[in-house]
């Protein structure tokens, strides 16, 4: 039978032993901590961001080269169909091949700045306007008007929605460059969106 006294007893016997096992023996058992790590890595990488940089021009670089993919994914997919529409196949390669032109600004920047991780962690987002995996499936095996119509629906939101991220990089971003070509970003995709609007006869809906 337990008794007040020997409750006491386990009580006092096992604060005896969490003392007697410090942190610092702890780390020296164990090895180096996963926090030490982390820290260590994070030091390192941002040795090799400027210092104007700022968290904003991370996320900007990290959720706009996915959306840029994707965008050229839709693109190629008209490119490489029977539509024939020569204005819908010529916006097509201007946007293809412009977000192809943007992506490599912005992955060397990315290299440069030896953002791996931040990269890796948005590449798997669907946000700003990009298009499920499902709805992609679909657009993808589409022929003829259909795909023309729906590449302009699906692309003249993809547009709109990041237009928005796009400006905040530069309203808050802190890398003078990374602004200036988020600025010509809102100017051409601005435009290509009125393209496309006349070649819909409207607004697109999605």
């Amino acid at each position: 039978m337990r008794t007040p006294l020997v409750d006491a007893a386990l009580i006092l016997a096992a604060a005896a032993f969490l003392t007697a096992c410090s942190p610092a023996e702890e780390r020296a058992t164990a090895g180096p901590s996963t926090t030490a790590t982390v820290e260590a890595a994070m030091s390192e990488r941002s040795a090799d961001i400027p210092a104007e940089a700022n968290d904003t021009d991370i996320h900007f670089l990290g959720m706009m080269v996915p959306h840029h993919q994707q965008a050229i994914d839709m693109a190629d997919i008209l490119l490489a169909s029977d539509v024939a529409d020569p204005e819908v196949r010529d916006l097509a390669q201007r946007i293809r091949d412009g977000q192809q032109r943007e992506n490599n600004r912005m992955n060397a920047l990315a290299d440069q700045w030896r953002i791996d991780d931040d990269m890796e962690l948005h590449s798997h987002h669907i946000a700003n306007g990009m298009v499920n995996p499902a709805v992609m499936d679909t657009y993808s095996r589409l022929q003829g008007e259909e795909l023309r119509t729906r590449f302009l629906e699906l692309m003249h939101h993809h547009h709109e929605e990041v237009i928005r991220m796009t400006q905040d990089e530069v309203d808050n971003g802190g890398y003078q460059s990374l602004r200036d070509l988020a600025n010509e970003m809102i100017e051409v995709q601005t435009a290509e969106m009125r393209e496309m609007e006349e070649l819909y006869g409207g607004v697109p809906g999605v």
